[in-house]
């Protein structure tokens, strides 16, 4: 918790009509306590209903213990669990989708604002078209992916071989970063 637990005493010079409400460190660490083992969730590239994503979370996560979940705005939740070792194993276990959109989770952090949310990486969809049939090989997408970004998954088509017009793999892509437009592979 550290400095994000600072006590609100040095307040600047309040402009009229603003009053200051300050709390102590002690106070602000009882504040978050029930929020370390809450993650802050947003679906990309899809608007979902608080119930809707509750019952997929349920489903997908299966944690021990109880799962609360909160509608922050800006398509953001927060979901919070009862015991540490689901709130762990969620973490781990990722990446996480909600049908071909990308569950981005992380841990929750103090004074979070859905609308002045930094995001740095997205998950992507890419095509890698024509690709000849040797290069659907496992480890050789993963090369070709890895070239672009942190591989979280492939599509069914891809990794079974069974349709060869392009190769579809999701790939994490960092937003700030120039976006990679062709992959050049030997003198193809």
């Amino acid at each position: 918790m550290g400095d994000d637990a600072d006590s609100d005493e040095e307040v600047e010079a309040l402009r009229k009509g603003l009053v200051a409400v300050k709390f102590s460190k002690e106070f602000k660490q009882r504040m978050c306590s029930p929020w370390y083992k809450a993650l802050i969730v947003k679906v990309y590239g899809r608007s979902v209903g608080f119930n809707f994503l509750q019952n997929r979370l349920l489903s997908m996560w299966r944690p021990a213990g109880r799962l609360d979940c909160v509608d922050l705005s800006h398509g953001f939740f927060l979901t919070r669990f009862s015991l540490r070792e689901a709130y762990e194993a969620t973490l781990k276990r990722g990446p996480w989708f909600i049908g071909e959109h990308f569950l981005s989770i992380r841990p929750w952090e103090p004074d979070f604002l859905p609308t002045t949310a930094n995001v740095s990486s997205v998950a992507v969809w890419i095509r890698l078209n024509e690709l000849p049939i040797e290069y659907y090989h496992v480890e050789a997408l993963l090369q070709m992916g890895k070239a672009i970004g942190n591989v979280l998954r492939g599509d069914t088509h891809t990794t079974s071989e069974s349709r060869g017009r392009f190769a579809r793999l999701c790939v994490q892509v960092d937003v700030e970063k120039p976006l990679v437009t062709a992959i050049l592979i030997g003198k193809r």
